[in-house]
C-alpha cells in the first residue's frame, strides 16, 4: 500500500507486514503500520468498556472524606458545579468539557466507528466521524483524572479519613483502558478499513491527506478527501502564523498562571493562598515529595517545555534550518501527545472543592490563576494541532512549497 507520512509528507510504499514488524517512515520514523495489532473486534470491546465505565464514573461519588464525623462525597460533576457556583463560569465550562463531554463524545464516536466496521456497511459519514474522533481523543482525559485523584487521595488520607468510592474505581478502570486502547492500533488501520489505500496516480503529481494519509492527485487540492471528508490542502493554511499567535498567547498567559494563586483555603485561623510553586513547596515540606514531583512535571515542566519546544519549531521552520530534522519531528510528536497531562493541577483544585469544604472547619476555593492556567494548556495544545511539521522538511530542503511526489519510496521496516 502507498501512504503519505503525516509528519514529514514523504509518500512511500508499505510492504505486507508479518510477525511483530512495524513500518516506519524512512525520513522521520513515524509509525505507519503495525503487523501485530489486535483485531478491531478486540478494540471495539475495549471501547465499549470505556463507554460503559464512564456512566458510573460520572454519576457515582469518586471519593469521600470525613472530618469530625461529617462525611463529604465528591462527584466529578460536583467539582464543576462548585467552580460555577464560585462565579467562574468559563473555567467551569472548560473543566466540564474535558471531564465530562469530551470523554463521552470520544468513546461514543470510537465505539460507533468500530461497530460499523464489523459489518459490511460503509456509510458516507463514517470517515468524517472517525476524523472527529481523532480530533477529540487528545482532549479526552480520563487517564489524567487518575493522576489528579492519586494526588488528592494521598493528601486527604494523611489529613482526614479519605477513601476511593465506586465512581473513583470506575474512573481508574476507564483511564487505564484508555491508555491501553490508544496503543492498540494505528489510526491507519481504521482508515484502511473505511476505504482502502490508493496507489499514486500514474504520471501525475501526488499529495497526501493530512488527516487520513490517503495519497491523491494534486489536482484534487481544495476538494473534500474521499475517505475522511476533510478539505484537501497540500499543507495546512497559515500554519506558522496561527501557531505563532497561539504560542504568543501561551506566553502572555504564563505569567498570571504562575504568579497568582491557583486556590485558597479558608480556615478558622485565617486564609491561605497557594500558587502552583507554593503548592509544590508545601508537598515537599510535608513529606509528599513524590506528589510534588508529579505536580512539577505536569504543571510546570510540560507547559513550559511545550512553549519552548513550539518556539524552536516555529523559528526552525521560518529560518529553513536544515539540522536535526528527525529530532524536531520527534519533539513535535511528544508535544502533540503530552499536552493533556498539564490539566492535573486544575483537576486537583476542582475535585478538592466539594471534597474538603466543611462549613465552619475548612473551605477550599479556586483562585485567579486557575483560568489562565487552563487557557495556557489549551493554547499550547491548539498550537501543536495547528502546526504543520511537514513545513520543517519543506523549508530545510530549500523549497518554497512542498514536494509533490510522483512515486512512493519504500518505508522502513523494523522488528
Amino acid at each position: 500500500m502507498t501512504v503519505a507520512c503525516p509528519d514529514c509528507g514523504a509518500i512511500q510504499t508499505v510492504p505486507p507486514l508479518q510477525g511483530r514488524r512495524v513500518a516506519v517512515c524512512h525520513r522521520c520514523d513515524h509509525v505507519l503500520d503495525r503487523a501485530a495489532e489486535p483485531t478491531l473486534t478486540v478494540s471495539l470491546a475495549w471501547s465499549v468498556a470505556v463507554l460503559l465505565l464512564l456512566i458510573p464514573a460520572n454519576t457515582l461519588p469518586v471519593m469521600s472524606a470525613a472530618v469530625r464525623g461529617r462525611v463529604h462525597e465528591a462527584h466529578l460533576v460536583s467539582g464543576i458545579a462548585a467552580v460555577w457556583g464560585e462565579g467562574r463560569p468559563v473555567l467551569a465550562m472548560l473543566l466540564g468539557a474535558f471531564i465530562l463531554a469530551f470523554p463521552f463524545v470520544w468513546s461514543g464516536a470510537r465505539t460507533l466507528v468500530l461497530a460499523v466496521l464489523e459489518t459490511e456497511w460503509r456509510p458516507s459519514w463514517l470517515g468524517r466521524l472517525f476524523r472527529y474522533e481523532q480530533a477529540i481523543h487528545l482532549w479526552a482525559i480520563p487517564e489524567v483524572l487518575i493522576v489528579a485523584g492519586f494526588v488528592i487521595y494521598m493528601r486527604t488520607t494523611e489529613q482526614v479519613g479519605g477513601q476511593v468510592e465506586l465512581g473513583g474505581w470506575c474512573v481508574m478502570a476507564a483511564g487505564l483502558i484508555t491508555v491501553l486502547g490508544r496503543q492498540m492500533f494505528t489510526p491507519h488501520t481504521v482508515w484502511r478499513k473505511i476505504q482502502p489505500d490508493r496507489d499514486p496516480p500514474a504520471g501525475e503529481e501526488s499529495m497526501g491527506c493530512s488527516t487520513c494519509d490517503l495519497v491523491l492527485p494534486i489536482s484534487m487540492e481544495g476538494r473534500p478527501c474521499p475517505r475522511c471528508g476533510r478539505r484537501l490542502r497540500v499543507r495546512k493554511e497559515n500554519s506558522l502564523s496561527r501557531t505563532g499567535a497561539l504560542v504568543l498567547a501561551g506566553y502572555l498567559l504564563f505569567f498570571p498562571a504562575y504568579y497568582f494563586p491557583m486556590s485558597y483555603t479558608v480556615q478558622p485561623n485565617g486564609l491561605r493562598q497557594r500558587t502552583i510553586v507554593e503548592g509544590v513547596r508545601e508537598l515537599f515540606q510535608t513529606g509528599f515529595w513524590y506528589l510534588g514531583v508529579i505536580v512539577i512535571v505536569a504543571s510546570i515542566l510540560i507547559p513550559l517545555g511545550k512553549l519552548v519546544g513550539m518556539t524552536w519549531l516555529l523559528v526552525s521552520a521560518h529560518r529553513g534550518d536544515r539540522t536535526r530534522l528527525s529530532l524536531k519531528t520527534h519533539v513535535y510528536r511528544r508535544i502533540h501527545s503530552i499536552g493533556r497531562w498539564s490539566y492535573t493541577d486544575p483537576l486537583i483544585v476542582a475535585l478538592t472543592i466539594p471534597l474538603l469544604s466543611f462549613a465552619g472547619i475548612v473551605q477550599v476555593h479556586a483562585d485567579l490563576a486557575a483560568l489562565p492556567f487552563v487557557l495556557v494548556v489549551a493554547a499550547t495544545m491548539l498550537a501543536a494541532r495547528s502546526f504543520d511539521p511537514r513545513l520543517l522538511w519543506d523549508a530545510a530542503e530549500g523549497r518554497a512549497g512542498p514536494a509533490r511526489a510522483v512515486v512512493g519510496e519504500p518505508a522502513g521496516v523494523a522488528a
